[in-house]
């Protein structure tokens, strides 16, 4: 069968084009048709860290390209293993591709564990697949925030026993940030920091206590504390303005993702010493503090109360290769509407 992969230059993240080959399961192979996948500032971050986070490693290219890791839902169209029938619908995490060939094992009624070699030595958190069900809801919603709202939760879950009254997020928009915002409100007093063409957007999710641009950082100055810094930009800049403005009432700083992905970044801060937050390590710590059952009990009931929130969000679709490299090049630019959610499917 004929697939469709979208290769990124690793060189220039901006530069993406389509690029087709032969693929047929082979035994203990598996091979299903993403059926739509989200694109976020997420998928964004894998691209910064494909190399020293190994994000490029899960689905291999030619030299000087990588494939972007995706989240969505996909449909078997030809296996070659025993219990896994054409038809069997699944979500996880894909290429951004038309199609997908995975080797699983570990399968059972709710999914599988593709143990392809190439992925034996990452983060075992992406390389599980659970069987399609409505009880998160709209398939649509589910690609759009079900991985980042997990990162949402257990950041969430830490900050809760966090000494710290205040909380100001970076990157305010983007959908770990707000799925944060949401379950902090109420507990902490939650700020964000945002570019000037998103203040309304944020503002209009009710999530924030107070909103402040990234040029005005420096006003921070008056916030009492204790605070924490949850820094989602990656904007060095705008990390050194918060830890200037706070001096010692910042008691922590946590780093989590890089979506301004072309911004300088600055290890020279005043003040408390950032911590790289990386989600696959606290979930794996906090499924082993709760159990797998406790975990997603308290996943799913956090997941509910914040899909409920979320009547500010449109979902926008694009079909064909054509959608995807534009969807993938806005994004590349920062001009996606952020108070859309952009689904496509190759």
């Amino acid at each position: 069968m004929q697939i469709t992969e979208l290769l990124v230059r690793r060189d220039d993240l901006s530069a993406i084009a389509a690029a087709t080959r032969e693929a047929s399961p082979g035994a203990g192979e598996v091979l299903l048709r993403i059926d739509g996948f989200a694109l976020t500032a997420n998928n964004m971050t894998y691209a910064a860290h494909g190399v020293d986070m190994a994000y490029w490693g899960f689905f291999p290219a030619p030299d000087g390209f990588g494939i972007v890791p995706v989240w969505g839902f996909a449909t078997v169209v030809d296996s070659r293993v025993e219990g896994i029938a054409p038809g069997a619908r699944f979500y996880g995490y894909w290429p951004m591709a038309s199609h997908a060939l995975v080797m699983p094992v570990k399968s059972g009624p709710h999914g599988f564990t593709d143990g392809a070699a190439h992925r034996r030595q990452l983060p075992p958190v992406y390389n599980g697949y659970v069987a399609a069900s409505a009880a998160f809801g709209l398939e649509a919603i589910q690609s759009l925030f079900r991985p980042l709202y997990t990162t949402s939760f257990v950041l969430d879950a830490m900050l809760a026993a966090s000494p710290a009254t205040t909380l100001v997020l970076t990157s305010a928009s983007s959908k770990t940030a707000l799925g944060l915002a949401q379950a902090a409100r109420g507990r902490q007093r939650i700020i964000g920091l945002t570019a000037p063409g998103n203040r309304d957007f944020v503002a209009g999710t009710g999530y924030y206590d107070r909103i402040v641009d990234y040029a005005d950082a420096g006003t921070l100055a008056d916030e009492a504390g204790p605070v924490a810094l949850i820094d989602f930009s990656g904007n060095g800049a705008v990390r050194h303005a918060v830890h200037s403005a706070l001096g010692d009432r910042l008691i922590e700083s946590h780093v989590v993702g890089d979506t301004h992905w072309d911004a300088a970044n600055s290890n020279d801060l005043p003040g408390v010493a950032p911590r790289l937050f990386f989600a696959p390590s606290v979930i794996v710590e906090r499924i082993a503090e709760w159990g797998q059952a406790g975990f997603e009990s308290r996943l799913a009931a956090a997941w509910t109360g914040f899909i409920a929130s979320t009547g500010w969000l449109q979902v926008e679709t694009g079909v064909g290769p054509e959608a995807a490299i534009a969807a993938w090049q806005a994004l590349a630019a920062g001009q996606i509407d952020l108070a859309k959610g952009v689904v496509l499917t190759i």
